[in-house]
């Protein structure tokens, strides 16, 4: 007599096999996602960086007035001008609204407990200010606010000046 099937003992190797792979794909997974929402992040951070001056010097603006014409705060300015998924930045309004920071999960974002911890903003002297130490400053920084922070060298703090003296005017 011939059986066409599997023996328990075969089914059940397979079983134990198949949740072993599942145990070590998940974890490399979940951290492939993340590798991705940081790559993500930080491509919106350099583009951000490099548009912000262009069109402070485009437009000829003050990067010191309280708000800049047609907008309701410098942080709204600054996801339009870098073109940020308000998915994944949120505008920063603490306490006048010159700054944005990275979303985690959920509407939890990263950082900016105040005006001065937000990860890029223009300050009120007139600079354009990126601070990457700044991304993990809350107390419950999630995984992706912790992989952006270490994803930068310490002292990639940058100021550029954007406030102009006055001579060019157009």
């Amino acid at each position: 007599m011939k059986r066409n099937g599997f023996s328990m003992i075969e089914l059940v190797f397979v079983i134990v096999i198949l949740g072993v792979l599942a145990a070590v794909a998940v974890p490399r997974f979940v951290t492939t996602r993340t590798d991705a929402q940081v790559a993500m992040l930080r491509s919106d951070i350099a583009s951000t960086l490099k548009a912000i001056p262009a069109r402070i010097f485009a437009e000829n603006l003050d990067p010191t007035a309280a708000t800049p014409a047609g907008f309701n705060s410098w942080s709204e300015w600054i996801i339009d001008t870098g073109g940020l998924d308000r998915g994944r930045w949120i505008s920063v309004n603490l306490p006048v609204g010159r700054g944005v920071a990275p979303i985690a999960k959920d509407g939890v974002y990263c950082g900016a407990t105040q005006e001065s911890d937000a990860v890029i903003a223009i300050s009120t002297s007139g600079n354009l200010v990126f601070e990457p130490k700044n991304v993990a400053k809350t107390n419950s920084a999630q995984t992706l606010c912790k992989s952006l922070m270490n994803s930068y060298p310490s002292g990639s703090n940058r100021v550029i000046p954007l406030a102009t003296t006055g001579a060019v005017k157009f």
